[in-house]
């Protein structure tokens, strides 16, 4: 997940589509939106009940892309208006299982985001990585590292052990690294069944700042009570410490908030959601993004995160300026519809909606993107730069409010033969930050999937673009075209 604005540009550049591997397994309850071939996937039963089990997946994404770049950008020092990469996006392998039907475990480690200049390792080669004019590390030898590590216990069961009824009220407590979020439902997406490739990245406010790729350390409750499922921690944010600074005299920077938890303050999160229609499983934390035609789901949530003291500003220009303490404060409302329509035909389309308002202290702003390059200033370059940066950067995350939408169209089985699904779909984003006052930036993307054999074997495209930041407003567009091939078992 580590997470995730996208990219832009000339659709031209890109005839390449290459198909992953991957062997292991899958389990319904996490691929939701799979084929039926896949029931099983890689599971040791460990009786003959087979409640009694060690379960495996794995899934690996890889991106084509065509970028345009920000106004007076330079990739490795070269001045260029646009770029063609190929980049392994990401990789995940998960293995869980219980002894017990009232224990779990679950670890999960990946890499994500390896391009040609970003994404690697220190040390990962005698070339290319890092050097004079690049601080960082360049494309080699992505480390693995781990995303979730928790156990679990279950208190009240979603089901009767003797009976196999389905209870009321059910409640699991668990420890670890743990993707159980608040905030909204695609705070916890799973990255194998999005609809359109990726999120949007501010679904993840706190990303590799205060959390690992989305996780934290902490305890967390889950469950349903009748028809609402929710969940809810308390966890210890990881330290970020950012250093007064020594501005330039009556700079606009001493206002702006930035990440500093020094005082080391718990943070609690939750969300709850009304399930209208089928019942989603929340064996898993993972959320998906579509059902490809399998599942009637119709939800509407709301969420929360919070923390005391997670930003700071200071007093006034100097290093030694005392700091400001300020809260974390961000929610948000959703709704999610996944409706199969036309009989045998199985049409269906899919639908999410979501509204954030995020405070993290005065005028907070975080710029990102994904899989940038090892961009800089070009040479010689005179005109105007966009404000958020070099490459692809664009401003994701800060104090304001976001809206976020997407939907998406299964078209009938019948049109493409027995297992090959298509399915458009668009996406727009309206997004308000505090430090840029009234302005307002969007983006939009379309795009489509082509299931080979639902999120298993899939190839996706889409083209989609970001704001260019002048004089504290959107200026113009830029763009990336992506296909992204997945397998997924």
């Amino acid at each position: 997940m580590k997470n995730k604005i996208l990219l832009s540009n000339r659709c031209g550049k890109i005839t390449l589509i290459v198909m992953l591997l991957l062997p292991l397994g899958f389990k319904q309850c996490y691929a939701q939106g799979g084929s039926p071939a896949y029931t099983d996937g890689m599971t040791i039963k460990l009786d003959s009940s087979g409640k009694k089990y060690i379960h495996f997946t794995t899934w690996a994404v890889f991106w084509a892309r065509s970028t345009q770049a920000n106004p007076g950008t330079a990739v490795n020092g070269v001045a260029k208006n646009n770029w063609a990469d190929l980049g392994l996006q990401q990789f995940r392998f998960v293995t869980y299982s219980q002894l017990s039907s009232r224990y779990l475990i679950l670890a999960d480690i990946g890499m994500d985001n390896q391009a040609f200049s970003s994404g690697g390792a220190a040390g990962g080669g005698n070339t290319g990585n890092g050097g004079a004019n690049y601080a960082g590390t360049l494309g080699k030898k992505p480390g693995l590292y781990l995303h979730d590590l928790w156990n679990e216990y279950a208190v009240f069961p979603d089901k009767d052990e003797h009976t196999g009824k389905q209870n009321a009220v059910s409640l699991y407590i668990g420890t670890g690294l743990h993707y159980w979020n608040g905030i909204s439902r695609m705070t916890s997406a799973n990255s194998n069944n999005f609809l359109a490739i990726d999120a949007p990245i501010y679904n993840w406010p706190l990303l590799d700042f205060s959390d690992q790729i989305g996780r934290q350390l902490g305890v967390y409750f889950k469950g349903n009570i009748g028809p609402v499922s929710y969940r809810w921690s308390l966890n210890k944010p990881f330290t970020v410490l950012s250093a007064p600074t020594a501005f330039a005299a009556n700079a606009p920077d001493i206002n702006y908030a930035v990440d500093n938890n020094a005082t080391g303050k718990l943070a609690t999160t939750g969300y709850a959601a009304w399930q209208f229609l089928d019942k989603e499983s929340n064996f898993l934390p993972f959320t998906a993004g579509t059902y490809v035609g399998t599942k009637r789901v119709f939800n509407i949530g709301t969420g929360y995160y919070y923390t005391k003291e997670g930003t700071v500003t200071q007093v006034n220009n100097t290093a030694t300026s005392p700091l400001i303490r300020h809260n974390i404060k961000l929610w948000s409302v959703d709704a999610f519809a996944d409706i199969p329509f036309g009989g045998p035909a199985n049409w269906a389309v899919t639908g999410y909606s979501v509204f954030y308002h995020y405070d993290f202290g005065p005028n907070y702003l975080r710029n990102g993107s994904l899989m940038n390059a090892n961009v800089s200033a070009a040479p010689d370059y005179t005109g105007e730069v966009s404000q958020a940066g070099y490459g692809n950067l664009a401003p994701v995350i800060g104090t304001g409010t976001s809206w976020f939408t997407q939907a998406g169209l299964l078209l009938p089985a019948k049109w493409f033969g027995k297992s090959l699904r298509a399915q458009p779909f668009g996406e727009f984003s309206l997004q308000k930050y505090d430090r840029y006052g009234e302005s307002k930036f969007t983006y939009w993307s379309a795009g489509g999937n082509l299931y080979l054999d639902g999120h298993h074997a899939k190839i996706s495209f889409k083209y989609q673009t970001r704001p260019i930041v002048v004089a504290e407003r959107q200026q113009s567009s830029r763009g990336t075209f992506i296909i992204a091939t997945q397998v997924f078992l």
